[in-house]
């Protein structure tokens, strides 16, 4: 299925996240083992919650820095290596993915071709929304975001 790319302006939203660096080969354990620091914290607090965020900082070297958190709409109080962040603001170019996690940069190729072809240039930061867990991959959803640098005026 071809991914539909578009243009947002998005808000922050806030997290309560775990900052922390890891390379592309311990991506996938280190989200994992960086979100069981996070829930504990904001079921203990009774926080409302909404989906699992990962907010990509910086890559140098092969090194990643990111975010790796959970929506908190109502705020929670920050605890050990649990604190507060943010999704980035500003224009940004996204697209849902549908599928296995370890496929998402299949959406991320199609955001660079948009970008490309419209020639628009990413910041640096990106992000990925993932929706609710089902079994089936093809039922699952994520929602990849990359922030876009402001157009030249």
């Amino acid at each position: 299925m071809p991914y539909e790319v578009r243009t947002v302006s998005e808000d922050p939203r806030p997290l309560a996240a775990v900052r922390a660096t890891t390379t592309q080969g311990q991506l996938g354990t280190d989200i994992v083992r960086l979100l069981d620091l996070v829930w504990p914290v904001l079921r203990e607090q009774g926080a409302a919650t909404g989906h699992n965020v990962i907010v990509y900082r910086e890559a140098r070297d092969g090194v990643l820095t990111i975010d790796a958190g959970v929506e908190v709409p109502s705020g929670f109080t920050a605890s050990g290596q649990v604190q507060p962040a943010a999704t980035p603001a500003g224009q940004s170019v996204t697209t849902a993915h549908y599928g296995e996690y370890r496929e998402l940069g299949r959406a991320y190729r199609a955001i660079e071709r948009w970008c490309a072809e419209h020639q628009r240039q990413p910041s640096g930061l990106s992000w990925e929304v993932y929706g609710d867990w089902a079994e089936d991959p093809a039922q699952r959803r994520t929602d990849v975001y990359l922030q876009l640098r402001p157009e030249a005026g």
